[in-house]
């Protein structure tokens, strides 16, 4: 199959590699191929120094896969051994030296710039030589690619790469590949300066400043290259003089800091006229890059798809972890933004417990016929991620504040887990870094005096599949579970409320800094607490006069959630950020924390203890001073004694009862007519706001009133 001989190449080396056969230097080829008859498996080849000719046969149909003509070879006459590399015996000569009386094989025209000419046809046959035809490989028709798999996951090194990202980097990569540990120099080379910059042989890197002009301004311009694969390859494929980059391509997508996919730190207006100028430009380094591949595609007898960029998918691999971090904010601390005005003490804490459970996917781009290079193309990823947060506040307050502190207080919003190594064939190239992501701000708000401590719980799933790359992120929400809320606890005066904006996620890293993919759930979180002590308070109502004392200590949270992806590179954000609507806000969770119910949640009755049959009694309700919240509240009431209710536009009556929202802080007023004598109740109860249903709903405020016959009858008739 076609690009099959390069493949067997990066293998061969891979397990030359795995065995620690690799010399720091390769003795020189002393041969060259001259004919090939594939059916009798006979080789013809001719001594470079003298020119005399001999024969040699393969000892499998795979090895002479890897043959065709014009390739270099290096052969042992003593020990009648051929070799394709140098270090491992493929073939058995069977016909020793001998001057050559064929006519000498016409030499392999260079690329041109015109249309792509075939390799012109073989030598004739040696005298003596097999019957059969002698034939020239033909190019093949598909492509065989190598293999991704993964190593064992390993700790992230202590000295890890962070930051913008460098033109010339060199770094090393260890896995354990068949049953051995195996390590490896990669070289990491950043867009056209970086190849530029590199050591590589001079053909490997015109071939790679060709590419990368023709590369799109959204795929990735970092390659990750075996240098020692790259020289072995340049040993055997000579890259003619002309075959280079067109200089008038040079140079023009940088636009700021070092990116890797193209133009970032640019105004927009200098950002799209350079964007024209490089897709102009990258279109005409597109036709010279094919018209140049074209011609060695013929000179290497390969098909001109082998150096087209192909995906070179990955397996999945599991990524999973299981950690809690916490961290504290001193609310005095000067780094916060906000106001305090009196005294604030005291901190909030938050804890973040996450559990990832993904299948994850690296995806490269490759060349067959530059089996050296790869260059990141896509990282993947499928699963659910579960986050928790637990929020405590402790504090000692007087005055209004409302400070914003941000999270985590300390810096380094990554959290490094381990690294999943990579490996090509049997070459480990990279690593696959799993880290998790913490980042946000927690608002801290009050008004009065505070002097307490409130905590909270809760937890939620999201499932959903991110994809990543150097076009940004894209994504789809699977579900949401709604949050389950924990161990609440509340002691405060005054009102307390915390709102933190943490985006937590599970961040994938190529190499560290390459390319980086991060996704997870930003939820809206908003927690309250209330606290107001025993106050008195008296109301006068239709010349009665009433006092009574009233308590609270409440919690709630709010909360709501978005999905949010978003790809990088060096440290910044490239492409579009994907983000997705996971659930609608929503309260979350109400407590009444005060031992017994909060007397403030008992709403207030007050009307005429005495009144006469058949005539309306006036009766208001309203929630006590230290009733916590705004919103209009809904009340239920009942009555006994068949009472008539007068018509009112806040309420619904039915029967003996009815419902009614109103102003919290404001007088219901209502009328009710009995006819008859005797003593009658009213009933009135809480049940919920517009935001909130207080459950279990607080205990009923009761009336008692005591009817007396109208004067002139008791049913009140004249």
């Amino acid at each position: 199959m076609m690009g099959s001989k390069l493949l067997v190449a990066f293998v061969t080396l891979s397990a030359s590699l795995l065995a620690g056969e690799v010399s720091a230097q390769q003795p020189r080829a002393c041969c060259s191929i001259t004919a090939i008859d594939a059916r009798a498996n006979v080789v013809s080849a001719r001594e470079s120094a003298t020119g005399n000719a001999f024969e040699f046969t393969a000892r499998n149909r795979a090895l002479l896969s890897q043959i065709r003509v014009g390739q270099a070879v290096h052969a042992n006459f003593a020990t009648k051994q051929v070799s394709l590399d140098g270090r491992t015996v493929c073939c058995t000569i069977t016909k020793a030296p001998a001057p050559s009386v064929a006519t000498r094989p016409a030499p392999v025209p260079a690329p041109t710039r015109g249309p792509a000419t075939a390799a012109p046809p073989p030598a004739p046959p040696t005298p003596g030589a097999a019957s059969a035809p002698l034939q020239t490989a033909v190019p093949r028709a598909a492509t065989s690619l190598p293999q991704v798999t993964y190593g064992a996951p390993t700790a992230a090194p202590p000295a890890r790469a962070s930051g913008t990202l460098t033109r010339v980097t060199t770094r090393s990569v260890s896995a354990r590949v068949r049953g051995r540990n195996v390590t490896s120099q990669l070289l990491h080379l950043n867009g056209r300066q970086g190849i530029r910059n590199s050591s590589l042989p001079d053909g490997v890197r015109r071939l790679l400043e060709m590419h990368v002009r023709k590369v799109p301004l959204a795929e990735s311009q970092y390659y990750i290259v075996h240098p020692q694969l790259a020289a072995q390859w340049a040993a055997t494929h000579p890259v003619p003089p002309e075959v280079k980059p067109k200089e008038a391509n040079e140079d023009n997508s940088d636009c700021g800091t070092i990116s890797i996919n193209g133009i970032v730190d640019c105004t927009e207006d200098a950002a799209q006229a350079i964007e024209d100028e490089f897709e102009r430009a990258r279109k005409q380094a597109e036709d010279w890059w094919d018209e140049s591949t074209d011609d060695l595609a013929n000179q290497w007898n390969e098909a001109k798809s082998c150096f087209a960029d192909h995906t070179l998918p990955g397996p999945k691999t599991p990524v999973k972890f299981s950690i809690t971090p916490s961290m504290t904010v001193n609310m005095e601390q000067s780094g916060s933004k906000g106001s305090a005005q009196g005294t604030l003490k005291g901190s909030v804490t938050l804890g973040v417990p996450m559990q990832s459970d993904f299948q994850a996917r690296m995806e490269f781009f490759y060349i067959p016929c530059l089996p050296f290079v790869f260059r990141p193309k896509r990282i993947t990823a499928d699963g659910s991620l579960t986050v928790g947060q637990q929020l405590g506040v402790d504090l000692t307050a007087t005055g209004a504040f409302d400070k914003i502190f941000t999270i985590p207080p300390t810096g380094g919003p990554q959290i490094v887990l381990y690294v999943i190594p990579i490996v090509i064939g049997d070459i480990p190239v990279a690593v696959l870094d799993v880290s998790a992501y913490i980042e946000g701000e927690i608002q801290v708000k009050g008004d009065g005096k505070a002097n307490g401590r409130f905590a909270v719980t809760n937890a939620h799933r999201s499932s959903f599949d991110f994809s990543c790359s150097g076009k940004g992120c894209s994504g789809v929400q699977k579900g949401t579970t709604v949050p389950t809320t924990t161990n609440e606890s509340a002691q405060v005066q005054g009102q307390v409320s915390v709102q933190p904006g943490i985006y937590t996620a599970l961040q994938l890293s190529f190499d560290y800094n390459v390319l980086q993919a991060r996704a997870g759930p930003q939820p809206y979180l908003l927690g309250i607490a209330n606290g107001c002590g025993a106050i008195s308070g008296s109301q006068s109502t239709n010349g009665s006069s009433t006092s009574a004392t009233n308590a609270a200590l409440t919690a709630d949270l709010d909360w709501g959630l978005k999905l949010r992806a978003e790809a990088l590179a060096g440290g910044q954000r490239i492409g579009d950020r994907w983000e997705s609507k996971a659930m609608q806000d929503r309260h979350l969770w109400y407590r009444d924390m005060a031992p017994g119910g909060s007397s403030a949640l008992v709403a207030t009755v007050t009307g005429p203890a005495q009144a006469t049959a058949s005539q309306p009694a006036s009766v208001n309700v309203r929630m006590p001073s230290c009733y916590p919240y705004k919103d209009d509240v809904q009340y239920r009431i009942t009555w006994s004694g068949g009472a008539v209710p007068a018509p009112h536009p806040a309420c619904q009556w039915q029967g003996a009862a009815g419902t009614c929202r109103y102003d919290p802080a404001s007088d219901l007023a209502i009328k009710l007519t009995w006819q008859n004598p005797g003593v009658h109740t009213l009933s009135v109860q809480l049940l919920r706001d517009a935001h909130r249903a207080f459950s279990p709903a607080p205990r009923a405020a009761t009336l008692t009133v005591t009817m007396s016959a109208a004067p002139g009858g008791g049913d009140g008739t004249p």
